[in-house]
């Protein structure tokens, strides 16, 4: 892997794709939430009770939701967990989207940051969040917004999730990546952002061969 921000020419060339580690235990999801199907049905057949059944079916809504929002944002990859854990139910993963800034126009890392929304339109005046830089191994400096977002379900219904934003300038090109931590479990935010920093910080830039 290469692109590492020493200006060599390999740094201006577009990248051809991205890698980034998660879990073992987490699970890549294609992005219709087709893929959500299998994990649910096994997730009840181990779970008699019928409030955590209730349970499961609704965080598995959610999660379906939340995909289909990221598949409209520009998702191109998406992995996460669902699972219960003595604590409770535990949803959380992580999206990447590529956007490209309208032509004429061009985004500074907060300006994106601040008009970027995991989990759809957020309603005015709703949600906390944080900017900050960050380094980033292998890449360099870049910005980070982290905090809470709120957005409309359905039914008027609202919900609220944890959200790390890590804005990514593609080499050689006028696109960014954000890559996204999110999770439901607000009381477990402060292990939650540890878990996306650590995961974030295995984001790298992956070039084929060819000159440069």
């Amino acid at each position: 892997m290469t692109g590492n921000g020493t200006g060599t020419a390999a740094v201006l060339r577009e990248p051809d794709s991205f890698g980034i580690a998660v879990p073992e235990t987490w699970t890549q999801y294609d992005l219709d939430g087709d893929g959500l199907a299998p994990v649910r049905a096994a997730m009840l057949r181990r779970s008699p009770d019928r409030a955590e059944r209730e349970l499961i079916n609704a965080a598995f809504r959610n999660a379906r939701r939340i995909l289909a929002t990221a598949r409209r944002h520009g998702a191109v990859y998406a992995s996460g967990i669902t699972g219960m854990f003595e604590d409770g139910l535990l949803l959380a993963g992580m999206m990447i989207f590529r956007l490209t800034p309208p032509p004429g126009e061009s985004f500074t890392a907060h300006e994106l940051a601040r008009q970027f929304s995991a989990t759809g339109r957020r309603r005015a005046g709703r949600g906390e969040r944080r900017f900050t830089t960050v380094e980033l191994p292998g890449i360099g400096p870049v910005g980070r917004l982290t905090g809470v977002e709120e957005a409309d379900a359905a039914n008027g219904v609202s919900y609220r999730m944890l959200v790390m934003h890590t804005i990514v300038p593609v080499p050689g090109s006028r696109r960014v990546l954000v890559i996204t931590g999110y999770s439901p479990n607000l009381p477990l935010a402060d292990p939650l952002y540890d878990l996306f920093s650590a995961i974030t910080a295995t984001f790298s830039f992956e070039y084929g061969k060819g000159d440069g």
